[in-house]
């Protein structure tokens, strides 16, 4: 879609999503023209340097496994970044919704073909990025969003840097920080490597974040992260080849991680079959999730008569609203309820 001319009258804010790293407020919105939803990430003009930045980054992507940034609009006191949609909600909705605790207290998450799926969208938006010598800084569940073809799209950029920027902090999620991240040393593309791995995880496990079973103290696991050589726990139940992709991924050494570029080339993605939602899984989806209020789901009954149905006023006497306005309707006898045979008495009381 293209972006809104302007915010007075070009969009309605629709409900609150979320709030992001920086403090934006995330919303909801609708096109005034079009109908169509979209995301805004909004700041007061005096503390939007960081949503700034990001637009400036994301303004010169275009990748279709990187969400598309629609614009920026400064309307009083506010900036709003303008960011597209995605319906599927993120990756870390995903796999809790598909959450299953296990035997001997594993806790399952998505099946491994949609892990495969959607590590191999992740890794196409990483490859990309790295190409163009730029790292994502916070890759993690939570910011991998699925869009309404059910393909996975990498968002939030507000931790994204160019590769070799020694100047700015580092930044990201502590329990999906790299160790050389977590020691303050680099942050590069093996980092965001090192998180996707992690993602991996976190959709294996029906959402449990890596060291789950660590301190709650942020020093402490960034200590054990950083200054020991321990490595997040890997699921049993995992194929050999999930568990040799995560090796790849999960090396504490920066070098020796492998790159994205051949991650894609492992068999562990390489031959995955991309999500396809069947017909009635679309429709499903479009109803909870529609892109537009244009979107003939939100005008949608499950009591809609049907054109071929042949019965008074459109409604047919086989469909529960058709029985309700039969038994309404003056003139049709009614039940004889203190006669009527077959009754199975429940209660004598």
């Amino acid at each position: 879609m293209a972006a809104p001319t302007n915010g007075g009258s070009g969009w309605t804010l629709l409900r609150p999503l979320c709030q992001g790293a920086s403090g934006a407020a995330v919303s909801l919105a609708e096109d005034a023209a079009s109908g169509e939803l979209f995301v805004v990430k909004s700041a007061a003009a005096g503390d939007a340097a960081q949503l700034r930045r990001e637009w400036g980054i994301m303004s010169g992507l275009s990748s279709p496994h990187v969400v598309k940034c629609l614009g920026f609009r400064s309307i009083g006191a506010l900036d709003h970044l303008l960011l597209e949609f995605a319906p599927g909600g993120s990756l870390a909705d995903v796999a809790a919704a598909a959450r299953d605790d296990g035997g001997c207290h594993q806790r399952r998450g998505l099946e491994e073909g949609a892990v495969r799926a959607y590590a191999a969208d992740v890794l196409r938006g990483l490859d990309y990025l790295h190409e163009k010598l730029m790292v994502h800084g916070d890759v993690k569940g939570r910011n991998v969003v699925v869009g309404a073809d059910g393909r996975a799209k990498l968002a939030d950029f507000g931790c994204a840097r160019a590769a070799g920027d020694t100047k700015r902090p580092f930044g990201g999620t502590p329990r999906f920080m790299a160790p050389e991240v977590a020691r303050g040393e680099e942050q590069g593309p093996p980092a965001d490597v090192w998180a996707l791995g992690c993602t991996v995880l976190e959709m294996a496990t029906g959402g449990r974040v890596p060291w789950g079973d660590a301190d709650d103290n942020v020093l402490a696991v960034l200590h054990r992260i950083g200054f020991t050589d321990a490595l997040p726990e890997v699921p049993q139940w995992l194929s050999p080849e999930a568990k040799d992709f995560l090796g790849r991924c999960l090396r504490r050494r920066a070098s020796d991680r492998a790159t994205a570029a051949q991650l894609l080339e492992h068999p562990f993605v390489a031959l995955a079959t991309p999500i396809k939602k069947e017909e009635e899984a679309v429709k499903k989806r479009t109803w909870e999730s529609p892109t537009s209020t244009l979107d003939a789901a939100l005008w949608e009954s499950d009591f809609e008569p049907d054109d071929d149905d042949d019965d008074v006023e459109g409604m047919s006497s086989n469909s529960p609203v058709g029985r309700i306005r039969e038994l309404a309707c003056t003139g049709l006898p009614l039940p004889d309820w203190e006669h009527e045979q077959g009754w199975i008495e429940v209660c004598s009381c």
